[in-house]
């Protein structure tokens, strides 16, 4: 009998040593992450130990960092601490924690010390060692779950069937022998820190205050100020070390004060200042998302009394909650504006249907812009981002932006990729375009109808073309000619259009022409004709005469020698103007 009790109690003590304690699981482990996963947990214990994991989360669902330096604290039986929960995500979290005191590698709920249901940014778990709990080492096991249906203090330390987005972390601590007595006299109030962070437009601050006073009887809250310090006020739920919270939308101090219950003498902190100074936005669209939603948006400087607008930073938007965002900090007290355009490559495709380059709140012009009085704090300017529609047909229209300081053509230049808009006769954008380095510009493939074309540069006024109206007896529109006068800050249309010209007795073929022009034509009087072809300043590139019989007949030039791009074809003599435009195409 004496060997049989002696078997079983060894094979109960070799089943007790092989015992390990459950690894929890989610659904979606990687999806705890994306979901706001807890990014600190602070336990500040006693003798100045504490417990700190800033390693956030692996994906994993489990961390299990109960070996890890500084991943420790002590306890002292009867006394009460806080363990600080932050995150960087706002989701909504449902949290509990347990120490299996027993150390039988179980977490049972009796072992629970606290939790804390849909909490965002921060919590705090308040919780008291046992004045009965056995010295030594202990496991500790915090579990979350995400977004969810299950609540503290239901919360299952294995977590598992049910959990989708968990994420579950084990550490170790010490329960110490010292002494559980109250505090006296004044507390140490340590030093306030306040860092500010996250993702896109989810900001917060996290709050800390190092070297404090710890142990029984000691508490912790944190206030806040906006007027520099003169006037406190208490921060409802930030009674731990460390808090994290929103981020305020002005200025703000922030202190800890720390008071011992026993002799109620408490002690402040300096105040730790966070400084808010941004423009900001969120980006919506007038018509379906494009595929990216990614857009630059540039900050612009409006100096009303210089009448001068200058681009002074551009981002690229992250995505917050499906719409695009931006934010510029730091900026001095100014008027500004904001101006977006989508790096979409298919929505925003020159000379079709898509989204402009757009001002906010939805103006395709800076002139329409809503004006942004900043001083300090948050701005806030939302866009709509502008989308035009053109119908598809044969029609044409073109022409050439030069500038220049003002009057004297010899010193202008090519206004090289310059914003050049179609719009309808009600004001309204239908497609964009850009000047090449030739200051050239084209729209092709367009329906009949009516059309005003309109350079837009920031800081010019813009006097649009007279209406042009496209036809089957008017199909093309070429020498719409504009040029920026950069003394008076204007852009106004130059020279005479020449429209395309039907005639029975001549035609040039083909067009676009790839280097040679067959020009064919009727019954008229025998003779010479000059051929000229002019580029769309009026500068003459080609010149020639061809001979004229009254039977009809038929000439071949060669334009090999000219440059891609468009012109006017004439031909003139004393009895003929003709005149039409050519797209040349070696």
């Amino acid at each position: 009998m004496k060997k049989l009790y002696s078997l079983l109690l060894a094979t109960a003590f070799a089943s007790a040593a092989s015992a390990q304690y459950c690894t929890p699981s989610c659904s979606n482990p990687s999806g705890g992450c994306t979901y706001g996963a807890i990014s600190m947990v602070r336990i500040s214990g006693a003798s100045g130990t504490t417990l700190i994991d800033s390693l956030g989360c692996t994906g994993s669902g489990y961390e299990d960092r109960h070996a890890l330096s500084g991943m420790t604290c002590t306890l002292t039986p009867g006394s009460t601490y806080v363990a600080s929960l932050s995150a960087s995500y706002p989701n909504p979290k449902n949290s509990q924690m347990w120490i299996d005191y027993d150390n039988d590698n179980t977490f049972a709920s009796s072992e629970s010390i606290g939790g804390a249901n849909s909490w965002g940014y921060s919590a705090s778990i308040s919780f008291t060692v046992p004045s009965s709990a056995a010295t030594g080492s202990f496991r500790v096991r915090l579990a979350s779950e995400y977004a969810g249906s299950i609540y503290y203090p239901s919360i299952n330390p294995c977590m598992g069937s049910g959990y989708m987005f968990g994420d579950a972390r084990d550490y170790t601590i010490s329960v110490g022998s010292g002494s559980s007595s109250s505090c006296s006299g004044t507390p140490t109030a340590g030093t306030a820190s306040a860092t500010t962070s996250g993702a896109c437009a989810y900001h917060y601050i996290t709050l800390t205050d190092a070297g404090a006073s710890s142990g029984a009887g000691i508490t912790y809250q944190w206030e806040k100020s906006t007027d520099g310090g003169a006037t406190w006020t208490s921060i409802s739920g930030a009674t731990a070390l460390t808090y994290t919270l929103a981020e305020p939308s002005v200025t703000t101090m922030y202190r800890c004060v720390v008071t011992c219950s026993t002799s109620s003498a408490s002690a402040a902190t300096a105040g730790a200042t966070i400084t808010i100074n941004r423009v900001s936005g969120h980006i919506a669209y007038s018509s379906a998302a494009p595929d990216t939603t990614s857009l630059k948006v540039w900050l612009i400087d409006y100096n009303a009394g210089a009448g001068t607008l200058t681009a002074i930073d551009s981002q690229i938007t992250c995505v917050d909650s499906l719409n695009p965002y931006f934010e510029f900090n730091g900026m001095g007290a100014a008027t500004y504006l904001v101006k977006a355009q989508s790096l979409d490559v298919t929505s925003s495709m020159v000379g079709a249907s898509g989204y402009v380059p757009t001002y906010g709140a939805s103006s395709p012009h800076w002139s329409g812009a809503a004006n942004i009085t900043h001083t300090t704090g948050i701005s806030t300017q939302n866009i709509t981002m502008s989308y035009g529609t053109v119908a598809a047909g044969p029609g044409f229209i073109g022409g050439l932006i030069s500038s220049g300081a003002g009057k004297n053509t010899a010193t202008d230049v090519p206004a090289a990729n310059m914003l050049v808009l179609l719009q309808n006769t009600a004001s309204g954008v239908l497609t964009q375009t850009y000047t090449d380095a030739t200051g050239a510009y084209s729209f092709t493939g367009i329906a009949y109808g009516s059309y005003v074309v309109y350079p837009e540069a920031m800081g010019f006024a813009t006097t649009v073309y007279a209406t042009i109206t496209l036809s089957a007896s008017h199909v093309s529109q070429t020498g719409a000619n504009f040029k920026q006068f950069n003394t008076s800050k204007t852009i106004k249309p130059i020279g005479v259009s020449v429209g395309c010209v039907t005639t029975t007795q001549f035609s040039i073929a083909p067009n676009p022409s790839y280097g040679t022009l067959n020009i064919s034509w009727g019954d008229l009087a025998a003779g010479k004709a000059d051929v000229i072809v002019t580029n769309l300043l009026g500068q003459t590139v080609f010149n020639s005469s061809i001979n004229i019989d009254n039977a009809g007949g038929s000439s071949v030039v060669n334009l090999s020698s000219l440059s891609n791009g468009l012109y006017i074809v004439k031909i003139q003599s004393e009895t003929i103007n003709f005149s039409e435009k050519l797209i040349l195409q070696n």
